[in-house]
């Protein structure tokens, strides 16, 4: 009967513990090892073509409980081509990596036109964890593959002209 008592008591027990090795270390992994990717980031495309840049933010949106990338792709020449919202997303902690599933609406015709999937890999800053690389696959006719890099911004322009000098100036695009 004592041992039987014992088992009883050691449940609880067993999964206090548990929930506490959970929280002490979910608290440590942040205070030792945080991600940080919230904030403005501008994109240039590795490939060559008409639409090299974008530029969106990542945040986490309370009302979707999830990871957003949201942003606007454009010309090279600095008008929008299609603005793209994230659907779905994953942040994996373990292996540092941003997985989302976007989809576009193109600037000309309003519309929803494709879906794509993208990924953002971190690279270590000091004690934290930022946004360094990428890639996307869209679903849009001709798009293929397409790696990018991630450039801190402090804020996303909205005339053309200073969406030219972010390319030019920040992003590194020589021809903007």
């Amino acid at each position: 009967m004592k041992e039987f008592l014992l088992l009883i008591a050691g449940v609880p027990f067993g999964i206090l513990a548990s929930y506490c090795y959970e929280f002490v270390k979910s608290k440590t992994d942040r205070m030792y090892d945080p991600i940080k990717m919230e904030g403005k980031w501008g994109e240039l495309t590795s490939t060559p073509g008409g639409r090299r840049c974008s530029m969106g933010e990542i945040r986490f949106d309370k009302r979707r409980g999830m990871w957003a990338f949201d942003g606007t792709n454009y010309h090279n020449d600095g008008k929008p081509f299609c603005h793209w919202t994230t659907e779905a997303s994953y942040l994996d902690k373990t292996n540092r990596v941003f997985h989302y599933i976007f989809s576009n609406t193109l600037v000309e015709s309003g519309e929803k036109a494709y879906i794509g999937f993208g990924v953002v890999r971190f690279r270590r800053e000091g004690r934290a964890w930022l946004p360094d690389r990428g890639f996307f696959i869209s679903g849009n006719q001709g798009e293929q593959y397409r790696t990018h890099s991630m450039v801190p911004l402090d804020a996303i322009p909205t005339d053309q002209a200073a969406v030219r000098e972010v390319f030019r100036s920040q992003l590194g695009l020589d021809h903007a």
